[in-house]
């Protein structure tokens, strides 16, 4: 898994921090960087809570990737994936790419937003820059 980059509410740490991780995974669950033409991979996103705010925060998690290819013009966005947060400190969720063109080379990242009660979006979330990924011809 790789890290990346979350950004909390503007309190101490210890009331509301985070992290979040992300690896692309081939058909058979396994970390990979390189595909086969043609095989769906998945972002596993996962992300966690600590401090004495996370079982008082309602509101939903927005879950998508960006993709880009390299040197070409093959580029899109997931549409966001929402989930409900419950309270819980840990989350994860799997985004399928299907689309990706053989012979392509892709840079992901994987982004979470969230969004409060009433649907407003807040300054919590991160990002992953996942790396590249390969697509045979």
């Amino acid at each position: 898994m790789t890290s990346g980059t979350f950004q909390s509410l503007p309190v101490p740490t210890t009331a509301l921090d985070g992290r979040i991780s992300a690896v692309v995974l081939d058909p058979d669950g396994s970390p990979v960087d390189v595909v086969k033409n043609g095989a769906a991979i998945k972002v596993q996103t996962e992300w966690h809570l600590t401090g004495f705010l996370v079982p008082l925060i309602g509101g939903a998690w927005s879950v998508h990737v960006s993709v880009d290819e390299i040197g070409g013009t093959h580029d899109f966005t997931t549409p966001p994936q929402l989930l409900q947060h419950t309270g819980a400190d840990g989350y994860s969720q799997q985004t399928t790419l299907t689309d990706l063109k053989p012979g392509g080379t892709y840079a992901l990242i994987a982004s979470l937003g969230y969004r409060t009660p009433a649907g407003g979006a807040a300054a919590l979330g991160g990002y992953v820059n996942i790396g590249t990924v390969n697509v045979l011809s």
